[in-house]
């Protein structure tokens, strides 16, 4: 490595950097790859950087890349000779190695970038912390340290990722690949899907929310009642509840998977252990996924359960912050996504609609707060008191409203009545003529 002729602690490896330019130069269809993987700002050398993003452009191009043709070029955009030496090009061609050595020489340049980067963010996070022991008037932000430390971590494991993994894919390839779904529910939920269920406060989402937890750990169609396959499709459930209590949510879930054991039992489907397929975690104060430390609870308790389907939420429950603060929000859903991403599970949460009204006078269904939780799932459904509703204390037959436009078709019901088999179940007859019979 290069000495520190800069004063500073950043590590750096400038003959690496001209190496892997020469090679390029030498080799550009072999070097093609790696070379295009590394980003302008890992290169620690400006002149090292300047000449990367000309040779960057003209192999995107299909340009030919020599000496040559880079010094033209650099010369044509105006770098040479202030910010890039007419010589530096053959001085970087002397250090060029054979084709084979470009995937190590760009592995070690992103490599010495993560480490910059990381140590950067070390060196301002200790200095914030000693500032706040020296003086005591500057209490640390510890959620945002931690968060900052995570976010540079995450991003220091994707600039030193394998450079020599596969690249894009051409689309005639990416076309050519049969595709099958991946369902948990057939024609209704697929794997690493999100849902986001709203309506009126005690307009009857949590029961359907956990009517469908229920129903999907037991191997139950959630609006049918008819068993997955040959009834023994369990899907592993789990659920965070953060609103309720835990009597509430165990008088709650007792008579709801009552009632999934009484649709079993009644098509001659052998009892399930529920303590095999679902789980759950009381959190009535609510998680702050904006935290480090309830981030990583919640990713230890998916590591603990490998659930199909995580029921967590409201989401208003889910940070501290203002509901309507778009940082905050995005914040949110990059942790989700990125346990989505990791663990495969699906996603189910409720929200609470807004409070106004459409031109119709019925109901806003979109849920409060930040306007990318309306663009975020794959699926936003709420339920509305319906015009042909008998009008009780609650609703007993309610309208399916989508606020979000689905990116898939699937057999969602359109409205929903109180029932004795489930909770909410089709209003529409028809309805159970478009629930594909599968077989496991």
């Amino acid at each position: 490595m290069a000495g520190l002729s800069d004063g500073s602690e950043n590590p750096y490896d400038v003959t690496a950097e001209k190496a892997l330019i020469g090679v390029t130069m030498l080799a550009p269809d072999a070097c093609r790859t790696v070379f295009l993987a590394i980003r302008a700002d890992d290169w620690y050398s400006p002149t090292s950087r300047n000449i990367a993003v000309v040779i960057a452009e003209m192999l995107t191009a299909d340009r030919p890349v020599d000496p040559n043709t880079v010094l033209v070029e650099a010369q044509a955009r105006g770098l040479v000779p202030g910010r890039v030496s007419p010589t530096v090009l053959f001085e970087c061609a002397q250090l060029a190695w054979s084709p084979e050595s470009a995937s190590l020489l760009a592995q070690r340049i992103r490599d010495l970038s993560a480490a910059r980067k990381l140590s950067q963010v070390a060196a301002r996070l200790g200095q914030r912390m000693e500032s706040a022991w020296v003086t005591g008037v500057d209490p640390v932000d510890i959620a945002a340290a931690i968060a900052e430390a995570r976010h540079a971590c995450d991003e220091a494991e994707r600039i030193a990722a394998d450079v020599t993994a596969e690249p894009p894919i051409p689309m005639g390839e990416f076309l050519a690949v049969h595709d099958e779904h991946d369902w948990l529910i057939p024609g209704l939920l697929e794997r690493m899907e999100r849902i986001v269920l709203t309506g009126a406060e005690g307009g009857g989402k949590t029961v359907l929310a956990t009517q469908i937890a229920t129903c999907l750990a037991g191997g139950l169609h959630p609006f049918t009642a008819s068993p997955l396959g040959s009834g023994d499709r369990g899907i592993r459930v789990l659920v965070v509840d953060c609103e309720n209590s835990p009597a509430q949510s165990r008088r709650r879930f007792r008579w709801m998977i009552g009632q999934a054991d009484a649709a079993r039992h009644r098509v001659g489907v052998s009892p399930m252990d529920w303590s095999q397929s679902m789980f759950i975690n009381m959190r009535p104060a609510g998680i702050d996924l904006l935290a480090g430390s309830d981030a990583a609870w919640l990713d230890q308790a998916i590591t603990n359960t490998a659930p199909d389907l995580l029921v967590l939420g409201p989401l208003y429950k889910l940070h501290h912050a203002n509901p309507n603060d778009e940082t905050a929000a995005r914040e949110l859903v990059w942790v989700l996504d990125n346990l989505r991403e990791r663990h495969g599970f699906a996603l189910l949460t409720e929200a609470h609609a807004g409070n106004a009204t459409e031109s119709s006078g019925d109901r806003v269904m979109r849920p409060i707060g930040s306007s990318l939780f309306r663009r975020w799932p794959e699926f936003g459904f709420g339920l509305l008191r319906s015009k042909t509703d008998p009008g009780g204390p609650r609703a007993s037959i309610v309208d399916v409203l989508s606020w979000r436009g689905s990116r898939e078709e699937r057999s969602w019901p359109s409205k929903l009545q109180h029932s004795h088999i489930l909770p909410w179940m089709p209003a529409d007859p028809e309805y159970y003529d478009t629930v594909p019979r599968y077989s496991k």
